[in-house]
């Protein structure tokens, strides 16, 4: 018999969603005087600076209070764009970045990244200072101590993060610089630390932190690097010249840069260098170029690369892409999760079987590729993996990412004939 219908087509079934990936969703956590109507330790998503003034977070409330808590979000949102996810915390003045990094109770730096139902991918920790003139801040090698000492702190807790499956990248306010380039200390060569999600923001717009007093005056825009971060590419260096130019003349931004010492960019010129090798993140103006760019997307790790060509997350762009694969490839392969699969007579996942996991990984690194997100990336499904006892897939996901032009090393000559 016929079906009077002819043709039936139904509606197949949708998998996981491959484009629900915002990469832009951010967060801070900052060390702050009481906010109105804001309790400290509660986590609140801002969409604009206009959200933010609702909860309390003005540019008045920086002025009364000579510190810079406002300062960071629109710093933020003039980079990111009005519209960018931003979840906020802050915190009582009496944490220290250390508590704050460390987070030993799970209330502070975790809960915001759980507040943020795990969606954020790069974070910022500012802080600031009660100031005490009986007792000022004491500096050793030229920062203050709790600033590197937070380092491996927050490290650990960019492992942790990883580990419960929300990987993020974090920047620390490396405020209140007082030494010399050649006495801090090498963040790409600490003794027993490879951060490779830590950054360490040493850069301010001077201008503005003229309108500060004391400590706060000494503060690092860790809000401006932070929301560049958020505008750009995931492979993308967010010291890209022609795309991030920090300066805007209309709001009087970064129109001076200078380092959290206040002091300008010209009267440290000669140390600038030493600063660059040594991994820490601040605006820079290049001779024949307009504005201020950021010197680097530097991390507190070496550059490490074994013999089998494997390479380390030795730059923010790197730990990003690999922190978006991570997350892409945990939710594509979620759904394939205690399916039942057949096996040969081996008690092996046959060819067919294999080849087709493998291709979910390799579908979203073909989309990476053509995106200009990956340079290549291949998926290899172990045939050894079993399936019956231990019921483990073994899987291989190796990655090539895109390069990066650092600098320009050239010669030119008078020709006399060419």
């Amino acid at each position: 018999m016929s079906n009077l219908d002819g043709v039936n087509i139904g509606k197949g079934k949708v998998g996981a969603n491959r484009l629900n990936n915002d990469r832009r969703v951010s967060a801070i956590i900052v060390g702050s005087p009481a906010i109105p109507g804001l309790a400290f330790k509660e986590t609140i998503q801002f969409f604009g600076l206009y959200d933010a003034e609702q909860n309390g977070i003005t540019p008045a409330f920086d002025e009364e209070n000579n510190v810079n808590v406002y300062r960071h979000v629109r710093e933020f949102y003039r980079n990111a764009g009005e519209g960018v996810p931003l979840n906020f915390m802050a915190v009582a003045q009496t944490e220290t970045l250390k508590t704050i990094a460390q987070d030993t109770a799970g209330d502070k730096l975790k809960r915001l990244l759980i507040d943020s139902d795990y969606k954020v991918r790069q974070l910022a920790i500012a802080f600031n200072p009660i100031e005490d003139e009986e007792n000022p801040i004491v500096h050793v090698d030229g920062l203050v101590p709790e600033v590197f000492d937070s380092i491996p702190l927050a490290q650990g807790t960019a492992e942790w993060a990883y580990d419960q499956f929300m990987p993020t990248h974090i920047f620390i306010e490396g405020y209140n610089l007082n030494g010399l380039a050649s006495v801090v200390p090498d963040l790409r060569d600490i003794e027993n630390v490879e951060a490779t999600k830590v950054t360490l923001v040493i850069g301010q717009d001077w201008q503005y932190a003229e309108t500060k007093t004391g400590d706060a005056q000494k503060f690092a825009d860790v809000g401006t690097i932070l929301g560049v971060c958020a505008a750009a590419a995931i492979n993308q260096n967010i010291g890209d010249n022609e795309a991030f130019n920090l300066t805007d003349a209309t709001k009087q931004a970064w129109l001076v840069p200078g380092l959290s010492n206040h002091k300008t960019n010209k009267e440290v010129y000669a140390e600038l260098q030493t600063f660059e090798n040594k991994g820490y993140v601040f605006g820079v103006t290049y001779p024949g170029l307009a504005g201020v760019r950021i010197n680097n997307d530097h991390v507190c790790a070496p550059v490490k690369i074994d013999s089998e060509g494997n390479m380390n997350e030795h730059t923010i762009a790197y730990g990003r892409v690999m922190d978006d694969c991570a997350r892409q490839l945990r939710t594509a392969y979620l759904p394939k999760i205690k399916k039942t699969y057949p096996v040969n007579a081996a008690g092996k996942l046959p060819t067919g079987v294999r080849v087709t996991l493998e291709t979910i990984g390799d579908d979203i690194f073909a989309d990476m590729v053509n995106a200009v997100e990956l340079s290549a990336g291949k998926t290899t499904v172990d045939p050894e993996s079993d399936l019956l006892v231990a019921k483990e897939l073994k899987v291989a996901f190796n990655i090539q990412p895109t390069g990066v032009l650092g600098y320009l090393n050239g010669t030119i000559n008078l020709k006399a004939k060419q």
